[in-house]
C-alpha cells in the first residue's frame, strides 16, 4: 500500500512539488517560532535556573524576574534563622546606563552577587573568573554585548552611571529577555550603582534548603512571616515568569498562535493535495473495491500518502533550519532547538496531516464500486 500512495504521488510530479514546498514552509515557520520563544524564555529565566538556590524572595506583587524592586537587606535574617536553611544570600537586579567609546550610551541590565560564594555569578566564562569582580569597582560582561557595546577588552575601563568600571571578565551566552547587555559585579558596587546604599536594600534573597523535600514547608513558614515579600520555589518563580511573558504581554501567544496558523496551512494544502488525487484516481479506487479491496486497505493508501508528504516535508525543513540557525543567532535572535522539540512537531506535524487526510477517507468510504461499470 505504501509503494502504491508513493507511485500515485510521482504520477502527479508538479503538485507533489507544490506540496512538499508548503509543508517545507510550514515546517521553518513552526520551528522558527516555537524555537525563538523557547529560546526568549530561557534568556528570562537564565539566571533563575543557574542560580544553585531553592527559594526566591522578592518584593510584593512582582510579576517576574526582571521587574525587582528593593526592600530591607535585614530580612535575609529571618531566612537565615529557619533550621532547616542551608545558607541564605542577597541579589540586587537593577539598571544602568553605559557610555560607550563614541558618546552614547547603552542601557544594560545589571546583577550584583557575592564574589565569595558565587551565588548568581556568570556560570559561563570565556575570560577570568566571577571572584575578579572582588575587592574593587570590577565587572564582567558578555561576549555577545559586542554587537551593540563595541569591542570588549580586558583592561579597559568603562563608565557606568557616572562611575568607573574596570573590565575584568567575559561571560558567554548570557542574555537578558529584554536583549540588554547583562553586566555582572559584586553585591556592594551593585547597591552603589543603584543608590542603595545607606538605605540597606536589596533586589532578591536566595536560600538553599538542607532537605529539598521540606520546601514547600518552608514556604509557606516564610510566607506567614513576610507578608511584605513575596516567597517562591525556584521552579515557581520560573513559571511565574514565564507566565508573565507569555499570557500577561501576549507574546507568547503571538508566537504560538503563528505556529498553530503554520501547522494548519501545512495540513490544508496536504488535506487538498490528496483529496484532489483521490478524487482524479475513483474509478481506480472503485475497481480496488470491485475486486475485492476493503476499505481499510485504501484508507492506508490515503493516509500513507499525507505521512510520505509530511515526513519529506519536515526533513526539508528541518535541515534547512539546522544549517541556518547558526546564521539567525548570530543576527541577536535567540532559536532553542533539542532533539525532544523535533520529535514532538514531527508528530504534531503528521498527526496534522493525517487528519487533513480524513476528507479523503470520508469520500471512499461511501464510493461505490458499481459505478467502475457504469458508462
Amino acid at each position: 500500500m505504501i509503494w502504491l500512495a508513493l507511485k500515485t504521488l510521482i504520477h502527479e510530479k508538479g503538485r507533489l512539488f507544490i506540496t512538499l514546498m508548503g509543508i517545507t514552509f510550514s515546517t521553518i515557520l513552526v520551528l522558527t517560532q516555537v524555537g525563538i520563544y523557547l529560546g526568549m524564555m530561557g534568556y528570562a529565566t537564565a539566571i533563575i535556573r543557574h542560580t544553585d538556590a531553592d527559594i526566591w524572595i522578592a518584593s510584593k506583587n512582582i510579576q517576574n524576574f526582571d521587574f525587582a524592586l528593593p526592600f530591607p537587606e535585614e530580612r535575609i535574617n529571618r531566612v537565615s534563622a529557619i533550621p532547616d536553611v542551608l545558607w541564605a544570600e542577597r541579589l540586587v537586579l537593577t539598571w544602568g546606563f553605559l557610555k560607550l567609546t563614541d558618546g552614547g550610551q547603552e542601557q544594560v541590565q545589571i546583577v550584583g552577587y557575592n564574589p565569595d560564594t558565587g551565588i548568581g555569578a556568570p556560570w559561563s566564562m570565556l575570560v577570568g573568573s566571577p571572584s575578579d569582580v572582588k575587592g574593587g569597582r570590577y565587572m564582567i560582561i558578555d561576549k555577545t554585548s559586542e554587537q551593540r557595546l563595541g569591542r570588549l577588552e580586558i583592561g579597559t575601563v568603562w563608565e557606568l552611571n557616572e562611575k568607573r568600571f574596570k573590565l575584568v571578565g567575559l561571560s558567554k551566552g548570557i542574555k537578558s529577555f529584554t536583549t540588554s547587555p547583562v553586566i555582572f559585579m559584586s553585591y556592594n558596587h551593585a547597591q552603589n550603582v543603584y543608590g542603595m546604599v545607606g538605605a540597606e536594600q536589596t533586589s532578591y534573597i536566595v536560600a538553599k534548603l538542607k532537605d529539598k523535600r521540606k520546601i514547600r514547608e518552608v514556604v509557606r513558614d516564610l510566607n506567614a512571616t513576610m507578608k511584605d515579600n513575596d516567597v517562591f520555589t525556584r521552579e515557581g518563580f520560573i513559571f511565574k515568569t514565564v507566565m508573565y511573558w507569555t499570557v500577561q504581554t501576549g507574546l507568547g501567544m503571538g508566537f504560538f498562535l503563528t505556529a498553530i496558523l503554520a501547522l494548519a496551512i501545512g495540513g490544508a494544502i496536504v488535506g487538498q493535495t490528496i483529496y484532489a488525487n483521490t478524487m482524479e484516481h475513483l474509478k481506480e479506487f472503485g475497481t480496488l473495491k470491485a475486486l475485492g479491496a476493503r476499505n481499510e486497505d485504501i484508507y492506508k493508501v490515503i493516509f500513507s500518502q499525507a505521512g510520505i508528504n509530511a515526513g519529506i516535508g519536515y526533513l526539508v525543513g528541518s535541515i534547512f533550519i539546522l544549517f541556518a540557525r547558526g546564521s539567525i543567532e548570530r543576527a541577536g535572535v535567540p532559536l532553542y532547538l533539542s532533539p525532544g522539540i523535533f520529535f514532538t512537531l514531527f508528530f504534531i506535524m503528521i498527526l496534522t496531516c493525517l487528519l487533513s487526510a480524513y476528507f479523503s477517507v470520508r469520500r471512499i468510504k461511501t464510493l461505490d464500486p458499481v459505478m467502475v461499470f457504469r458508462g
